[in-house]
């Protein structure tokens, strides 16, 4: 027992590894759920978005940003504004990086925006939509989707 001893016994080592992998499946954890948030509060925003023109709609009899009076939103600054102006909606920013324009495309009012890669578009898909990121009310290109107001 009284020998000077030098380094660490082999249960002093596992329960250090112990440790960090528990630590290393916490922070796991804690990336997998703040990307679920991110998720939900996409489908969140394109709701409300939606509700908000809805509300313009019916209080104006135009949609917000409709610069030629032909029912399409043109100008998305000009809806945004107009969405302000009336403190229905206000432009914030996209979790996953850019900010939700309000346009058309050609027949239909929609909202665009940007996720970070192509899971993250079918997760959005599933809680908004059918579940195919290249039909319905929600699609996408590549990473870019675009959610028909109708």
């Amino acid at each position: 027992m009284g020998e000077n001893r030098k380094g660490f016994t082999l249960l002093e080592l596992a329960i250090v590894l112990v440790v960090i992998g528990l630590l290393i499946g916490l922070v796991v954890r804690g990336v997998v759920l703040t990307r679920g948030a991110k998720v939900k509060r996409v489908a969140s925003d394109l709701r409300s978005i939606h509700t908000g023109v809805m509300i313009y709609y019916e209080r104006n009899g135009a949609y917000p940003g409709d610069t030629d009076s032909d029912g399409l939103i043109d100008d998305s600054t000009a809806a945004w504004n107009a969405l302000s102006s009336q403190n229905i909606a206000y432009q914030k920013q996209n979790p996953f990086g850019g900010a939700y324009t309000l346009f058309n495309d050609g027949t239909h009012n929609t909202i665009s925006f940007t996720v970070d890669n192509a899971t993250t578009a079918q997760e959005v898909d599933n809680i908004i939509d059918d579940g195919d990121t290249s039909t319905g009310a929600l699609t996408f290109t590549g990473t870019t989707g675009t959610y028909i107001m109708d």
